[in-house]
């Protein structure tokens, strides 16, 4: 999709999202939650799942997704990521086996309902610095999202 000049000088700059400071709002699960996530195809096309995050797990948000979510990195796990990501490819392989052998990758996200809703400890930043980052990214100073 190509965009207008207009549109193109109105989307917020990669200096102004960065200055934002999205990623020093560390967080970790309280107790196990199920978390959807995002999964990437050599192909057109993305897909969802869920999964059990243990409790422990810890995230740093790194960027806008949407207008009421951010992608998310995994800081660390309380076991083995490396486990996590095996369950997570276990079930692509069992909703998406056509497209098993594209499978690219994953991507985390955090929504404002979860922010509000789900078991989080804080270990940088706030749930309110990260609600008023959102709300940030679909103002006009931000014109991110509409």
């Amino acid at each position: 999709m190509y965009l207008c000049a207009k549109q193109q000088m109105m989307m917020a700059t990669r200096e102004q999202i960065e200055s934002l400071k999205i990623s020093e709002n560390v967080f970790e699960l309280v107790e196990d939650a199920e978390l959807k996530y995002l999964v990437h195809f050599a192909a057109p096309f993305t897909g969802s799942d869920k999964i059990m995050i243990p409790k422990g797990t810890a995230f740093a948000p790194s960027g806008p997704m949407r207008g009421d979510a951010l992608y998310m990195n995994l800081v660390d796990s309380k076991g083995n990521g490396k486990d996590l990501f095996d369950a997570m490819a276990e079930q692509v392989q069992a909703h998406y086996s056509d497209l098993y052998d594209r499978l690219q990758g994953f991507s985390f996200f955090i929504t404002e309902e979860q922010l509000q809703t789900l078991p989080l400890k804080f270990r940088s930043g706030s749930a309110e610095r990260l609600l008023e980052i959102m709300r940030q990214l679909r103002s006009p100073l931000y014109p991110m999202f509409p």
